[in-house]
């Protein structure tokens, strides 16, 4: 047991990992948490202790850098496209440089256009129900383009096919409830939502380079626990539906 903490806690290469690695992907993270936030009513102007925080910093300049979008004559769909655009090329230079970090690093700057393009819609009052589906499918894209790519590159097809089946599935759980009965978007707090795997899998693709096997153990992870998630999101359908079916039977 001694042996084997060592190996993977004491080497050189998890220790630069640990210093290096994960305090910039934690920073990633902020700026995408600070992307996702829905605008807030006006508030009291906060503290000076409160403005000078990483956060509040993070927030501003994410609300910054939507406000300069909206401004101009970019629309929210277009900032949709530039995102697939991103995901794209990403994926095609992995194919030839087959470097994880720089497909990770890439991948985790890419995907915070999923946030930019419903903040610059409400910036601009033009959010619509297209541009709400033209996300989703875009979302759904992005990722078989990057679950391609890495079964080119690393041969794993098989736990890479299981990743991409349960993350269809678990969209799709939803969309079909979604045809039966009003949902809201936000009540499904299930385990492995979509961007709690890509930010899983950014962070697997950034270790890589010093822990050779953190990007297996990861994929084997989100094989399993996306299909923990479609499970989650049946039964939750199944629970919605049915009190729903009782309902207007109670009512006939």
């Amino acid at each position: 047991m001694l042996s084997l903490f060592e190996a993977v806690f004491v080497d050189p290469l998890t220790s630069r990992f640990a210093l290096f690695y994960i305090p910039g992907l934690i920073l990633l993270m902020g700026v995408a948490v600070a992307f996702r936030r829905p605008p807030r009513p006006a508030a009291p102007k906060p503290q000076p202790t409160a403005e000078r925080s990483l956060s509040s910093r993070v927030v501003r300049f994410g609300n910054a850098l939507a406000d300069r979008i909206a401004a101009s004559d970019i629309t929210p769909n277009q900032v949709s496209w530039l995102g697939l655009a991103l995901v794209a090329c990403n994926s095609a230079l992995y194919l030839y440089h087959r470097n994880s970090f720089w497909l990770g690093m890439g991948l985790a700057l890419s995907y915070l256009f999923d946030a930019l393009d419903g903040l610059v819609a409400r910036r601009q009052g033009s959010v619509s129900k297209f541009g709400g589906y033209l996300d989703a499918v875009i979302d759904r894209y992005q990722e078989i383009a990057t679950c391609l790519v890495l079964s080119v590159v690393t041969g794993w097809w098989l736990v890479i096919f299981f990743i991409i089946t349960g993350s269809m599935l678990t969209s799709y759980s939803k969309a079909r409830v979604a045809i039966e009965m009003p949902v809201d978007n936000k009540g499904w707090p299930d385990l492995l939502v979509r961007h709690r795997r890509l930010w899983l899998l950014s962070f697997a693709l950034l270790g890589d380079a010093c822990v050779p096997w953190l990007l297996y153990f990861v994929l084997i992870s989100l094989a399993a626990m996306s299909y923990f998630t479609a499970i989650q999101r049946y039964f939750r359908a199944r629970s919605m539906l049915s009190r729903l079916d009782r309902e207007a039977k109670s009512q006939a």
